[in-house]
């Protein structure tokens, strides 16, 4: 019954340091949406996507995405049946739209959610997803100088307008039982013994953490629920932030296949038929490597 009631007390404190700042960072990003923000943002870079000498369409598109990968993507569709682009066109516009379609995640996934939850190791795996979106935006922008034609097109950047105390108890309303019943399971297993049996199972693995293997184990099922499960092995410590990294990591590894399958796949295909496979495959490579590198680099050097 001890065992029990201490880990209700640390999930509770768990959630009373975390779900305010999660509620803040919620309505913040729901509140600077709802003013225009972000569509302010998208319109002034755009004279700095010009400087790129790219397709002004690829310029719109990228700048759409900053706000809405939805409609940066159905932009282009309706481009390229218009015949505005082509298909390699839209390929290499798809890989330079993978650091405004991060960016999109740092204000409604990452500085809400992620960071406020891991803290520095939050912060870690918010750099190594930026790290892979830029070299895969740079790998498009070579692509799309040599694929460019000189067809213009104004494209106006779509608004979206949100209420945020909704939006925010709406949020909170799915996180919080997650939150409470993710942690409050890890806290008391950790309690019982479970994740030092877990060390002993997997401890002909000599070259990370077996916590790693768990944390991949669940993000296969469900991202957040993994971010959720890091941080209470680090409350308990029982995880490295370097190993908490390199298993969101692994997880996103081993689950690139499925997740295109069920997020990616439906879209860019509903949009661009085949085409649609062709894109979502050469990114879910790409991302695959970068994020086998990048693990490797932090077990070797870090």
């Amino acid at each position: 019954m001890q065992p029990l009631l201490e880990s209700l007390e640390s999930t509770l404190i768990f959630l009373l340091k975390t779900v305010p700042i999660i509620a803040i960072s919620f309505y913040l990003v729901s509140y600077s949406i709802n003013k225009g923000f972000m569509q302010k943002l998208a319109l002034k870079i755009q004279p700095f996507l010009r400087r790129l000498n790219l397709n002004p369409i690829t310029i719109a598109s990228i700048a759409t995405c900053f706000v809405s990968p939805t409609a940066a993507y159905s932009m282009l569709s309706q481009a390229l049946k218009e015949k505005k682009i082509d298909e390699r066109e839209v390929i290499a516009t798809s890989f330079l739209n993978s650091f405004p379609s991060m960016f999109s995640h740092l204000y409604t996934f990452f500085v809400p959610f992620v960071i406020p939850i891991l803290g520095w190791a939050g912060v870690i795996y918010s750099i190594t997803r930026f790290g892979v979106a830029i070299v895969k935006s740079v790998i498009g922008y070579f692509m799309a100088l040599k694929w460019k034609k000189d067809d213009t097109k104004i494209v106006t950047i779509e608004e979206k307008k949100l209420d945020p105390f909704k939006t925010t108890v709406n949020n909170l309303r799915r996180v919080i039982p997650m939150m409470f019943f993710t942690f409050f399971i890890v806290n008391l297993l950790s309690k019982y013994g479970i994740f030092n049996e877990l060390r002993e199972v997997f401890k002909f693995i000599t070259f990370f953490d077996p916590n790693v293997i768990a944390i991949a184990t669940i993000e296969f099922v469900n991202v957040r629920a993994a971010v959720i499960f890091a941080a209470g092995l680090l409350e308990a410590a029982k995880i490295e932030p370097k190993w908490v990294v390199v298993g969101l990591l692994l997880g996103n590894v081993i689950s690139f296949s499925t997740r295109s399958v069920k997020h990616s796949l439906p879209m860019h295909v509903s949009l661009f038929g085949k085409l649609g496979v062709k894109i979502v495959l050469l990114n879910s490579i790409v991302t695959f490597i970068l994020d086998v590198i990048i693990i490797a680099i932090l077990i070797l050097f870090l």
